[in-house]
């Protein structure tokens, strides 16, 4: 069995108005806790980074189920939204994806349905939301259109 290693480094000078650095392989950003929750708001915080993490696991994954698929796409975009509740204690409650995926012009009611059924069920094979499972919920509101048309 394969095991991959990731690693990210990090400074923090403070408290709840401090602020921090972190780096790794393609992230250089400075850190802070949210104006929100606080703090200053410089740079990206943990919540921002989890969502990244939990969105950018979902597009890699939609992207390579779409191609085993075979199904033609030009492109996806999202916007992802997580909800931290303090609630029984501060954490993160749900985490709701809105993809649009735009098929090729050529995409038949077939591709639709085909597209319809992955989009919705692809974030069960993305490695972080498996990591969030039963912790964060994680729901998907998808949009697909064919390029060139309105919303399908």
């Amino acid at each position: 069995m394969k095991n991959y290693t990731f690693t990210v480094r990090g400074q923090w000078q403070g408290g709840r108005q401090g602020t921090g650095h972190i780096t790794s392989n393609g992230l250089d950003t400075d850190i802070s806790l949210a104006p929100s929750m606080d703090g200053q708001g410089i740079g990206t915080n943990p919540d921002e980074l989890l969502i990244a993490a939990v969105q950018s696991c979902y597009l890699m994954t939609l992207g390579i189920h779409l191609n085993a698929y075979s199904i033609p796409f030009e492109s996806v975009s999202i916007q992802s939204e997580g909800i931290v509740s303090e609630e029984g204690g501060l954490h993160f409650q749900s985490i709701t994806h809105y993809p649009i995926l735009t098929l090729e012009d050529q995409a038949t009611e077939d591709t639709f349905k085909a597209a319809q059924e992955v989009i919705a069920s692809v974030d069960q094979y993305c490695m972080i939301a498996k990591a969030l499972k039963g912790n964060v919920d994680i729901a998907v509101h998808p949009t697909i259109v064919r390029k060139g048309s309105q919303e399908s």
